[in-house]
């Protein structure tokens, strides 16, 4: 009988803590499935790096400068015949952000970044990650900005390296 009673309580108390108004609010700030955002804006960053080449800002951990200048295509792959594909240059150390225009639209399984062009004759050669010619797209944060949320999604670190075997990295 105890067992029973204990059970019991068990049952109400259960019933008991979903009958109560909750106070506390749930909000989230990645897409539902199916579903539209809460998002008012989409960026994708990254850097270009010139592999083993040292100059102005490099980095010794990754042996690699990086590149000013240099050209980031993305493209999202909604559908086979109609790909959607923005171009950005980087700035100052390599960085690139790039502002998506459709925000309900964008996916970032369907999109990847690549390497399109450096302004460096001595590194143009594209260094491939996870025999990969691009990279990933993949979700890094969400940041406020005037007119509301915007999710921030990240491209890593895309690489060139020298076109031979030379050492002519420097930049002119």
């Amino acid at each position: 009988m105890a067992s029973l009673n204990s059970v019991l309580l068990g049952l109400f108390s259960i019933l008991f803590l979903f009958s109560c108004p909750s106070h506390s609010k749930v909000t989230t700030t990645h897409p539902l499935k199916g579903g539209s955002t809460n998002y008012t804006s989409t960026a994708i960053i990254g850097f270009v790096f010139c592999k083993s080449c040292k100059f102005r800002g490099y980095n010794s951990n990754m042996d690699a400068s990086p590149i000013t200048g240099a050209i980031v295509r993305v493209t999202c792959y909604y559908s086979t015949r109609n790909p959607v594909s923005m171009a950005i240059t980087t700035g100052k150390n390599g960085f690139f952000y790039l502002i998506w225009p459709n925000v309900v639209k964008f996916s970032p399984k369907k999109c990847r970044a690549y390497l399109g062009w450096s302004p460096f004759s001595f590194c143009k050669l594209p260094i491939y990650q996870n025999n990969s010619i691009s990279a990933p797209i993949e979700f890094n944060g969400v940041r406020n900005v005037t007119r509301g949320l915007q999710a921030v999604y990240s491209a890593g670190v895309l690489l060139y390296g020298p076109t031979s075997n030379n050492t002519l990295c420097h930049v002119p």
